[in-house]
């Protein structure tokens, strides 16, 4: 069955349907978990940006996928796992990750406003680094930032409604930067014919994807309990106040 995806907040069509914050942080929390999916299928993406996450104008059930099961003891029972709102694009930047050597490179892949900070600061100084899951995952991060700078009622806010989550995102992307670049550095410190310690670093930054998967999705789940508290976009601009407006 063909999905008819829309942008996430599609405000010149009213037609299309404004979600709720609470829709928009469901329709980002299933790509992610989609995104999750195809990782754990061997696929890493690699272009997370504003035109590839979608959403659908109502939910549909689809089968348990591949993360359910790891996923399920971090969320508890009362989500809907089979439940999906939004789901990603464009795969034309994919790769199968497990046929591909783990060996840095100056070549890249994304769309600039959403590529992680990690990669934009490797590639500004032409050296060559890793795009993994977590660079991702971090994209996710841009692009839910953007979409809300490009709210259904103003064009700019600081956040409150948000903000917790997208500063939570944002620690566990620093840490996450922190680890690979540990590894990359222990990477490229072995010798090209060390194929044992090229796998051991390997093995170590899948496991770490993963944990920070986990940390993402589970993070995003937390809080969107609260963010249902705001039934339309105009209790979000109430909690904002009128000083966060058009700045």
């Amino acid at each position: 069955m063909a999905l008819e995806g829309l942008p996430l907040l599609y405000t010149s069509d009213v037609e299309a349907g404004i979600p709720s914050p609470a829709e928009l942080l469901e329709s980002i929390l299933h790509a992610m978990i989609g995104h999750y999916n195809l990782y754990l299928g061997g696929v890493l993406h690699r272009d997370i940006s504003n035109g590839n996450i979608l959403r659908l104008r109502e939910p549909i059930e689809r089968p348990h996928s591949r993360s359910a099961s790891l996923l399920r003891p971090e969320l508890g029972d009362d989500v809907n796992l089979s439940s999906c709102r939004g789901f990603l694009a464009d795969l034309d930047h994919a790769i199968e990750w497990r046929k591909v050597p783990p060996t840095a490179s100056r070549d890249r892949s994304g769309t600039l406003p959403f590529i992680s900070l990690r990669l934009v600061n490797a590639w500004a100084a032409n050296e060559p680094t890793l795009h993994t899951a977590a660079d991702d995952l971090e994209s996710f991060i841009f692009d839910t930032r953007t979409v809300l700078s490009k709210g259904p009622t103003l064009t700019y806010w600081r956040d409150k409604v948000f903000r917790d989550l997208i500063r939570e995102w944002r620690m566990i992307s620093n840490d996450s930067c922190v680890f690979l670049t540990q590894v990359e550095e222990t990477l490229s410190a072995a010798e090209l014919n060390d194929m044992d310690s090229q796998k051991r670093e390997w093995d170590r930054i899948e496991k770490h994807c993963g944990e920070v998967y986990i940390k993402f999705i589970r993070a995003g789940y937390a809080h969107l309990e609260n963010i249902r508290g705001y039934g339309d976009w105009k209790a979000v601009i109430d909690k904002n106040g009128e000083s966060s407006l058009n700045r």
